[in-house]
Parts: C-alpha cells; structure tokens; sequence
C-alpha cells in the first residue's frame, strides 16, 4: 500500500531528499504554512499523514497544527514532526496539542519513511484489535489480556548488534556502552537463542554476513512470536540503491550506512526505541 503524505518544509535541501528517496513508500504533496493552504490541500488529497520538518519552535505551521487538531475534519490524521533534537524538545514543552509522532534528526530519508509506515501500520493494528474488542465485549475479564506493566524509567535498554567486522562490533559496542546495556555478537546462529535467554529492546544487525545472511536472521526473529515485534536496524556497506531498495522490502525499523557517524548513530537508536 502507499500512503498519501502531505508536507510542509521551510528548508529546499530536506525537501528535495525526502522526494528523491519517499516515491517508493508515498504519494507526496507538499503544502505551505497558510491555513487556506493546508485545509485546501487536506480537503483535495486527503493525505493518510501530514508531515511537518520545522527549522525552529516557533514555525508558523506548528502553530496552525492546533487549528488542524481541533478540527473536526482534519483532527484524525497523524502529525509527524521531524527535526533537531533541541526542537523537538522545545515543541513538546510549548505546544499542548501533541504531535503523533516526533522523530529527531539527523535521519536518512528511508529511515524516516520507515518510521511513518511503522506508525501508520502500528496504529491500524490498533485500531482493528479495538473494533474486535468492541465487537466482542461480552467476553470474560480472565479473557482479557492483561494490561502492560509501565517501563522502569531507571532500567537501561537493552541493544543486540550482530556483525561478522570485529572492528565493527567493538566501536559499535563501545560508542552504546555509555547509554545502554549492550551485547555483541559475530554472526547470527545463536540470536534467537540470546534472545530467548535476554531479549532486547532493538537490535542491529549486519545485512551481508556469511553462515546466516542478515535477511535471514531478520526472517526468524519475525517468525518468532516472542521477538517479531522487536525493532530491527539493518546495517550495511553498500549503498547502492538497488541494494537499499532490497533491504527495505523486508520492511526492516530502520538501516544505517557504514561508516557510521556517532550523531546518526544515537539519533538512529533513541528513534526506534521510542517509537
């Protein structure tokens, strides 16, 4: 399915990157900070999510998101905000409308289309399972899954990284040591082992190995009930777009491009374990 993704963006060079890499997951339109622009353009496309790449806080489109929540017309379509880390937090401190999803840069264009298409699917399943409740809401309460226990803030998350380059999985390891609790491993024969015995909160993992290829790693750990819904990140040296297009059709959390740089590193991983 392609989505419909309606955009504002104040700044020509992401813009221009998003299109070039987006045709393959969306239908983009792009629209301006007027409200008669908006409203029209959501009257006429009627985009399945509006995505906004704000250069500050004080944006003229971040303020007409309130206008768009408190429509009736518009107030159900997911805002996805996309931009550096200080303004994203400066926007979830000022703003009381909420984006559906704040997504903190630097981000490739395939990672953030990604992140959209795994929130738009996230949501529908959710919807769904809610109308199935509803349906069947004589059932009894021991039927009823049992609510989630909230996370503890203090506990740190856990990252698998998967690489046959040593040298890669050292400086991988040793860059995530200071956030989080991670465990390194040189191919992907006992992943699912590991798994069973630690599961983790994301996990990265190396695309062309031998013995077991990354698509193949990838393809257990999604027929596992226990570790399908567990984000996976591929990494890869190959950034030909054939290459990247192959990857993606697996329909993997996110990729990262070897070398990595220690900024997109972060800002990869605090992305897909937040959302």
């Amino acid at each position: 399915m392609q989505y419909k993704i309606l955009i504002s963006c104040e700044n020509p060079s992401i813009l221009k990157d998003f299109f070039l890499y987006s045709d393959t997951y969306f239908k983009c339109l792009t629209t301006s900070e007027l409200w008669k622009d908006i409203s029209g353009h959501f009257d006429v496309f009627e985009p399945d999510v509006y995505l906004v790449f704000p250069e500050s806080s004080y944006s003229d489109t971040l303020s007409q998101i309130g206008r768009l929540k408190a429509s009736e017309a518009y107030r159900n379509t997911p805002v996805v905000i996309c931009a550096k880390e200080d303004i994203c937090a400066e926007i979830e401190s000022q703003f009381t409308w909420g984006a559906d999803l704040i997504i903190k840069r630097p981000i490739s264009p395939d990672n953030l289309s990604l992140s959209i298409i795994n929130y738009l699917e996230k949501k529908a399943e959710e919807e769904a399972q809610e109308n199935e409740q509803a349906q069947s809401s004589d059932e009894s309460a021991e039927q009823k899954t049992p609510a989630k226990a909230p996370a503890d803030p203090a506990k740190r998350l856990h990252i698998l990284i998967v690489d046959d380059d040593r040298t890669v999985l050292k400086l991988l390891k040793s860059t995530l040591e200071e956030k989080y609790d991670v465990t390194a491993m040189l191919n992907g024969v006992l992943v699912e082992k590991a798994l069973a015995s630690k599961p983790a909160d994301l996990i990265i993992l190396d695309y062309e190995m031998p013995i077991m290829t990354g698509a193949e790693v990838y393809r257990k750990i999604k027929e596992n009930p226990a570790t399908k819904n567990t984000p996976v990140c591929f990494l890869t040296g190959v950034s030909e777009r054939s290459k990247v297009e192959e990857i993606m059709s697996l329909r993997p959390r996110g990729y990262l491009l070897k070398p990595i740089s220690t900024d997109m590193l972060f800002a990869a991983v605090s992305n897909l374990t937040e959302t």
